[in-house]
């Protein structure tokens, strides 16, 4: 079984996201369907459009698979070690 994909909007943009508590995971897909039901809470000013609903510059990611049409970034961190 999968973990659930999780987000957490960044203490830096939590006056763009009111209502969203900043640095607590939530379910993405909580996050993601508030935003697409709301598009009026979505910032626009700001933001540019993207194939993703939340920001990467404004939220971070942990656990599960994310969405379609995305590829999992490599980081350093993610990187199996070298023998």
């Amino acid at each position: 079984m999968t973990p659930r994909r999780e987000v957490r909007l960044k203490a830096l943009f939590a006056d763009v996201y009111p209502g969203l508590e900043a640095e607590v995971w939530y379910p993405a897909a909580v996050v993601a369907e508030y935003f697409l039901t709301r598009p009026a809470a979505v910032p626009s000013a700001s933001t540019e459009l993207t194939d993703r609903v939340l920001d990467e510059q404004h939220f971070e990611f942990r656990g599960g698979e994310p969405g379609p049409n995305r590829r999992p970034r490599a980081r350093p961190a993610d990187e199996e070690p070298k023998e």
